[in-house]
């Protein structure tokens, strides 16, 4: 039995502590994102959604005001280590045993997909590694995905530019359709050989486009997955490697270059590649969020090859 999801709840940050958790421009993004693709779900005749936020200090609270089976909780890509930090026991115990037990849904990306897998591995420089890029493995506090995510799939490795990705416009497909969606820092995941969870890839990246970022044919069925969709517990976990928000519109081509020259990243060719926003809203609705407010998952956690 499937619900409807009529409140979607975005996760603002922990704004008291000394990070803020996602990326601010990130979770702007996801409010105007949620409140664009009301448009297409009055078009195929289902209720809009009520879209808020809360902060992390409110979220425990917000969540218990609303009905899980009809909740979609939203964490908007940032570090995952900043996640891990200001996420408490409590906050991710409440999450498991009060939230996804009892059939609440969630939306990550990029960063807070890397954060909620059970095994994130990561070739990058950051707060933990600045001087040079190097593997980087971490269990997850939160493993809402039994496999692994691993990234990123745009591998920049330059020490002068103090990161080890690139930003690209990069297709994904559903099988039938394809869109050019952006990426940054994103990759892929690994699905487990005998999982205990329902599993379902959603989108794979084309195998020209695994072939462009150096990707042999020993890896294509490793790094194909850009978005699946898990369950967790009575409830399920939607998680793209994409940022679907960002469109043409944007991509401030003149400023970028000047902002982060030396990146690695061809702004103007991800300003010309990337599909539309209307047509890529459209895309993100009928492939992830339908699918995700569709299936159901409330019987025994299985694992179907056919949706493998």
């Amino acid at each position: 039995m499937s619900f409807p999801i009529r409140t979607v709840l975005i996760y603002s940050g922990h704004t008291s502590a000394e990070v803020l958790g996602p990326y601010f421009e990130n979770i702007a993004k996801r409010l105007e994102m949620f409140t664009y693709l009301n448009v297409f779900r009055k078009k195929i005749g289902r209720e809009p959604w009520q879209v808020k936020k809360a902060t992390g200090e409110e979220l425990t609270k917000a969540l218990s005001s609303e009905n899980p089976q009809e909740t979609l909780l939203v964490i908007p890509a940032g570090q995952s280590t900043h996640l891990d930090m200001v996420f408490t026991t409590a906050q991710i115990t409440f999450l498991k045993e009060k939230f996804f037990q009892k059939g609440g849904r969630v939306y990550v990306n990029c960063g807070s997909a890397y954060w909620v897998s059970q095994e994130r591995i990561y070739d990058d420089l950051c707060l933990e590694q600045p001087e040079k890029p190097k593997r980087m493995r971490k269990p997850s506090k939160l493993p809402l995905f039994e496999g692994t995510a691993i990234g990123p799939l745009c591998r920049f490795p330059a020490v002068k530019y103090k990161v080890g990705f690139f930003s690209d416009a990069v297709k994904v497909t559903n099988g039938s359709d394809v869109c050019t969606i952006f990426l940054s820092g994103g990759g892929s995941f690994i699905l487990p050989e005998k999982p205990g969870q329902k599993l379902r890839v959603l989108l794979r990246y084309p195998r020209k486009e695994l072939e462009r970022h150096q990707k042999t044919g020993e890896e294509w069925k490793a790094w194909e997955n850009a978005a699946i969709l898990t369950s967790v517990g009575k409830g399920a976990a939607l998680m793209s490697m994409f940022h679907s928000y960002y469109g043409p519109q944007d991509i401030d081509t003149e400023r970028y270059e000047r902002v982060f020259p030396d990146s690695g990243t061809n702004w103007r060719e991800i300003h010309e590649r990337l599909t539309p926003t209307d047509q890529r809203m459209h895309f993100v609705m009928k492939s992830m969020l339908l699918p995700l407010e569709d299936f159901a998952f409330d019987s025994e956690a299985t694992f179907s090859t056919q949706d493998r």
